[in-house]
């Protein structure tokens, strides 16, 4: 899961633009031709715009969050496995046991043996196809909430701070190189941590249902 969430954090946060802008803008007229129909140009006053950076590899390493959903995964795909190892063992029994008992057995009764067996087998593939497709969708749940957690607190966090732009760094994007100054990664982690604890610990003294 880590491979795949941090190369989605990385598209997420490559650029997040946080607030609009406080340059404002004019429009005037182009100075070439002397046509009324000349489309106006639009240009951006200079003025001071407030950017910083997380960087998404130490984001995705220590927000506690994505370490739980790891976790989960993890033990999901264990489980997976584990029901599937049980089915295949199931199935190579009853393909022993028929091997063993094929030699007293009428064409007709092994003929429809075989189609038992067969059916069992495409029965365990389609159940492995059936869990691969539950574990890809829980894996994607966890990444969209994941996501979401991190754009929805960035834009808060953002416009608290007054940031115009929150760029996501890792030094294998288009952002090849930001002065450590403008890093917040850390204030940005340990405030989803913060809030992700608060979280998990309500949820701790709730009645299970």
């Amino acid at each position: 899961m880590n491979t795949t969430l941090t190369s989605y954090i990385a598209s997420l946060l490559l650029i997040v633009g946080m607030t609009a802008c406080d340059s404002g803008t004019s429009d005037n007229a182009a100075a070439a031709g002397s046509s009324s129909d000349q489309t106006p140009v639009k240009e951006v006053n200079t003025g001071t715009m407030k950017f910083a950076y997380v960087n998404t590899d130490s984001l995705s390493s220590r927000y506690e969050m994505i370490k739980d959903f790891e976790e989960e995964i993890l033990q999901e795909r264990l489980e997976m496995e584990s029901q599937l190892q049980g089915m295949v063992r199931s199935l190579e029994k009853d393909y022993t046991d028929a091997q063993a008992g094929a030699a007293g057995l009428s064409d007709e009764a092994l003929s429809i043996l075989q189609q038992k067996l067969g059916q069992k087998e495409q029965q365990v593939m389609q159940q492995k196809s059936q869990m691969e497709e539950r574990l890809m969708r829980s894996e994607q749940d966890k990444t969209g909430r994941y996501l979401d957690r991190v754009q929805n607190f960035l834009t808060e966090y953002g416009t608290a701070e007054g940031y115009d732009i929150v760029y996501g760094f890792n030094g294998l994007n288009n952002v090849l190189y930001i002065d450590k100054a403008y890093d917040i990664t850390d204030a940005v982690v340990d405030s989803l941590n913060s809030i992700y604890a608060a979280e998990q610990a309500e949820t701790a003294l709730e009645p299970e249902k």
